[in-house]
């Protein structure tokens, strides 16, 4: 997991202080963990490469008054339901000691030969829940769909192997992608049968 350098600023809590925050600009922020609790904000710039992408990222928090750096991750994010525009930010502290739980996002690699006959290919989860250390925390979880034929389906338990350094918090038998036929095969299907069939009878 790779790790992005975050500079904040110690506020003031409540209505006004929020308020007057985010007129500047800037988003309210905490910090929270095992024997810490820290507000603070931070410019909007900051948060975008943490907010807008589907990679995973830990944070280094330097938070004025602090003289040391804290290794943090993104728990909750909160928007304005109206303008979608970024509210306030959850932090949580990691123990580098203990596992943490995080939503990986799911990169599919290749192309399914299913695909290639002309059947239609169906992801159904984007992100799985996953437990690990902070240094073994993926930051994705590569789906090989090369070899999906049509008919063929991909679930959490395919995923597990003796190389795996994480566990995935999903029950084994959840679909992940699968292949399936295209309605224009299954419609067009009849018809060739049908013309098939009058083509042996006019050889009669």
């Amino acid at each position: 997991m790779k790790y992005v350098n975050i500079y904040g600023n110690k506020r003031n809590i409540g209505k006004k202080a929020v308020r007057f925050i985010r007129l500047s600009g800037k988003v309210p922020c905490i910090l929270y963990g095992k024997n810490i609790n820290i507000p603070f904000s931070i410019p909007l710039e900051s948060l975008k490469k943490i907010v807008y992408t589907t990679k995973i990222y830990g944070v280094v928090l330097k938070i004025e008054g602090y003289d040391k750096s804290i290794n943090a991750i993104r728990k909750e994010i909160q928007f304005d339901p109206v303008n979608n525009k970024i509210l306030h930010v959850d932090f949580y502290k990691i123990d580098q000691s203990k596992p943490i739980i995080l939503e990986i996002p799911v990169k599919p690699v290749g192309r399914p030969i299913g695909v290639e006959k002309g059947g239609e290919y169906y992801s159904f989860i984007r992100k799985l829940k996953v437990k690990a250390s902070p240094y073994n925390m993926p930051e994705s979880i590569e789906l090989n769909i090369n070899f999906l034929d049509i008919g063929d389906r991909i679930i959490v338990e395919d995923l597990y192997n003796n190389d795996n350094k994480y566990t995935i918090l999903h029950p084994s038998h959840t679909l992940i992608a699968r292949v399936k036929s295209s309605r224009t095969i299954i419609k067009s299907s009849p018809e060739e049968e049908n013309k098939e069939g009058k083509e042996k009878e006019n050889k009669k």
